[in-house]
């Protein structure tokens, strides 16, 4: 799963920008189990389709969804200030 997080990071960010190289340092700071349906999610992929790949309910897809955006909001916000 770490792999595929990677993966679906790499696509949506571009490493070269220090603000994107500290974006995904963030954003690696979230554990897996939400980190990886925010990202599916980011790259374009439905609930359902989420929820099918992960073997989940949609309901837990949407939650860990809404926490990982919580909590990045949180970190980001740290690091803007």
């Amino acid at each position: 799963m770490d792999k595929l997080s990677d993966s679906v990071m790499s696509k949506f960010f571009v490493e070269d920008n220090y603000d994107s190289k500290e974006i995904f340092r963030v954003i690696k700071m979230i554990p897996m189990h939400f980190r990886l349906p925010f990202l599916m999610s980011v790259n374009g992929f439905k609930y359902k389709e989420i929820a099918e790949l992960t073997g989940l309910s949609i309901g837990t897809i949407k939650s860990r969804i809404f926490y990982c955006k919580r909590k990045l909001k949180r970190l980001l916000g740290d690091f803007c200030n």
